[in-house]
């Protein structure tokens, strides 16, 4: 749904996974089977994370968080998503393994344990 550019307009693959990060549902849910909680972060999570997004050139990442990766020596390759690109990398709210996986023939990254089911 969140791909549908009929219900939302311009969210793109890489916003899709940063969204349900941000809003801690896990991909494989559809939105009949979310909590009302959660379909209040998915629609919080899109506003926010595509503004800032947008004023940021792209950053989706907590803004401090990535403040202290940069004055760490990270690369804006490596500090710019929560998810996206980081498959076989820590979370960086949780420490666990970031995962990829297929949906809808695109590709998704999750994190297990802040998304889990």
């Amino acid at each position: 749904l969140l791909l549908d550019q009929g219900f939302l307009c311009g969210l793109g693959n890489y916003l899709r996974s940063e969204v349900l990060f941000v809003a801690r549902v896990h991909p494989s849910l559809r939105p009949i089977d979310c909590t009302p909680e959660q379909i209040d972060g998915l629609a919080a999570g899109a506003i926010a994370v595509s503004q800032q997004s947008y004023f940021t050139k792209g950053i989706t990442n907590d803004l401090e968080m990535v403040a202290q990766l940069k004055q760490q020596g990270y690369s804006r390759q490596q500090y710019r998503f929560y998810v996206v690109n980081r498959d076989g990398n820590p979370c960086y709210r949780c420490g666990t393994t970031i995962l990829k996986d297929s949906a809808g023939g695109r590709r998704i990254y999750y994190c297990p344990y802040c998304q889990r089911r």
